[in-house]
């Protein structure tokens, strides 16, 4: 007859890789679009507790402020069509970091305002060398630039993935609202994001770490009862 037994060291090691995630600091953020509200710009540099919960699974606060922009066509109008691009907000890390993550929150799910699409371009301190950089400093030696399509949501913590990267600047383009998407309702005419953050990289453990965690997950220690 054979008994399992788990690590109990094991399994609190198991547990440590589900915490909550850490958020890098924003040192400052700008934009070049048409008169945002400066009442939401707080939101956007507040990190976890001030946005979005600080516990997992990081849904945004009830009554957090929204970042929004005006309506340059008037209502009904598509944003991005009225206002004469890139339509763009910029983060300044501080220093360069390694990065692989945006997390994303939308703007509403009562209008058709918020974020669809987006595309990110990434800067070097050594490229920049002050807060907002020209158009110029962006995709020069990092020339990623990847694109991604958020959920009509405005709760959930949405996380997108990308190859890492060390860059201290990053540039999150709008491309489309939900202006004229199947049941997103009114709107378009302006431009909404509930947050924007970047995950800190958990550091990697030890190889034999992972396998003796995966193990203990699995339930794999036996040990032999004495007959």
């Amino acid at each position: 007859m054979k008994r399992i037994f788990v690590s109990t060291s094991l399994l609190v090691a198991s547990a440590c890789v589900a915490n909550a995630a850490v958020f890098l600091p924003i040192s400052a953020f700008g934009h070049n679009m048409v008169s945002a509200n400066p009442g939401g710009d707080p939101e956007m540099i507040g990190g976890p507790g001030t946005g979005f919960d600080a516990e997992e699974p990081h849904s945004k606060l009830g009554g957090g402020d929204n970042w929004y922009t005006d309506a340059p066509g008037g209502f009904p109008s598509d944003y991005i069509s009225a206002h004469d691009g890139p339509e763009y907000i910029w983060f300044d890390l501080g220093a360069d970091v390694p990065l692989n993550e945006i997390s994303y929150w939308g703007y509403a799910n009562t209008n058709a305002n918020g974020v669809r699409e987006f595309n990110l371009s990434f800067a070097s301190a050594a490229e920049g060398g002050s807060a907002g950089l020209g158009d110029e400093s962006y995709g020069t030696t990092i020339t990623l630039n990847p694109s991604f399509t958020a959920l009509h949501e405005d709760t959930l913590r949405q996380s997108f993935s990308f190859d890492q990267l060390d860059a201290r600047y990053v540039r999150v383009e709008a491309t489309s609202t939900f202006y004229n998407q199947p049941g997103a309702g009114l709107g378009g005419d302006r431009l909404g994001i509930g947050d924007i953050a970047f995950e800190k990289n958990s550091p990697v453990p030890e190889p034999g770490s992972v396998v003796l965690i995966g193990l203990a997950s699995a339930g794999l220690f036996r040990r032999r009862k004495s007959r």
